[in-house]
């Protein structure tokens, strides 16, 4: 990856990794515009990767958080203190909340969990980031002791159309934003239960969209292997992985 550049992909996103909680590497994705690097969730494996970009190139870096589950944001303490104390006490990350609510919740999680310092970072929510490419947050269902809490992301990168469902049970709250063109990564469980999208059951639906124009990406896998199976001979694709640069 050339240092301070936008990176070029076949998507707008490029994924530091696309599996669900217990994988080898976490779902994460990122893009850069502006001289701005942007990661969407940081879980460790994510945190590992980044430090070994140039991320010191980039004028801000921004983590947008979808929900304050570990492996989405359970590294989002140490990258903002690898930043601070890397850069020499210059650099700041500006955390993004989804909605107020979290916001709250991730004061508690950096401050007096984390025992981050204020001096060390930014945090504000989606309302009040000024960016061209955040549209807005977009509120989903996933699991009941973070009812209200689980968001995903409509952003507009290098003037593409992109939702980002986060761990989401449902699409209902995201097409509303979805037309001909966007670019859809959306989770996808080989495994049922009630808190992600059952790929079984949502096979169709995701086809018809991508038959329809839509660039449909799945993300969250929990069994990568099945699943290129079960989308095999669609328009459905993987979320694009980064090669580390190379």
């Amino acid at each position: 990856m050339a240092a301070g550049t936008d990176i070029i992909a076949r998507g707008p996103l490029l994924f530091l990794g696309r599996g669900s909680a217990f994988a080898d590497e976490q779902n994460s994705a990122f893009f850069t515009e502006d001289n701005e690097l942007v990661l969407i969730d940081c879980p460790a494996t994510s945190y590992q990767k980044i430090k070994k970009m140039n991320w010191a190139e980039y004028d801000n870096i921004f983590i947008l958080v979808t929900h304050t589950h570990g492996d989405h944001s359970g590294s989002v303490g140490t990258m903002l203190q690898y930043v601070w104390f890397a850069s020499g006490k210059k650099k700041k990350v500006t955390v993004v909340a989804p909605s107020e609510e979290v916001r709250k919740d991730l004061e508690l999680l950096l401050m007096r969990i984390e025992g981050c310092e204020k001096e060390w970072f930014e945090l504000i929510t989606a309302s009040e980031l000024d960016r061209k490419w955040m549209v807005s947050s977009v509120p989903t269902a996933h699991v009941k002791p973070l009812e209200g809490r689980c968001f995903g992301y409509h952003l507009n990168v290098g003037g593409k159309n992109v939702i980002y469902t986060g761990d989401s049970s449902t699409l209902k709250n995201f097409m509303p934003f979805i037309t001909d063109g966007t670019y859809l990564y959306t989770e996808a469980a080989f495994l049922y239960s009630e808190v992600h999208m059952y790929l079984s059951d949502h096979l169709p639906e995701f086809v018809k969209l991508a038959e329809n124009g839509v660039h449909v990406y799945l993300m969250h896998l929990d069994n990568e292997e099945e699943i290129k199976k079960m989308i095999s001979g669609t328009p459905l694709l993987l979320a694009e992985l980064w090669n580390g640069g190379q």
